[in-house]
């Protein structure tokens, strides 16, 4: 493994994940994707979970998601508290 590891031990499963979800942000380390990669081997449940994982950024690409304006966020937040102050 990399030198940079810190930790020479096998990732679990709830590491796994982790350096799963790191990497589809492109956040995850050498030595990250090194033990995932061997993790993944091993273990189908994670390997399913990180297919499921591609898929699902996958999918939000497509649908080109945007969120909020801060003044819009506000607006939004008005009108319900006014809404739900009528109830």
């Amino acid at each position: 493994m990399n030198s940079e590891n810190p930790d020479k031990k096998k990732c679990n499963c709830t590491e796994a994940g982790c350096y799963c979800d790191k990497a589809q942000y492109n956040e995850a380390k050498a030595w990250e994707l090194e033990q995932l990669f061997s993790h993944l081997d091993k273990c189908p449940q994670c390997k399913e979970y990180t297919e499921r994982n591609k898929k699902l950024t996958e999918l939000c690409k497509k649908a080109e998601l945007t969120s909020l304006k801060e003044e819009e966020r506000k607006e939004l937040k008005k009108l319900l508290e006014e809404n739900l102050g009528k109830q």
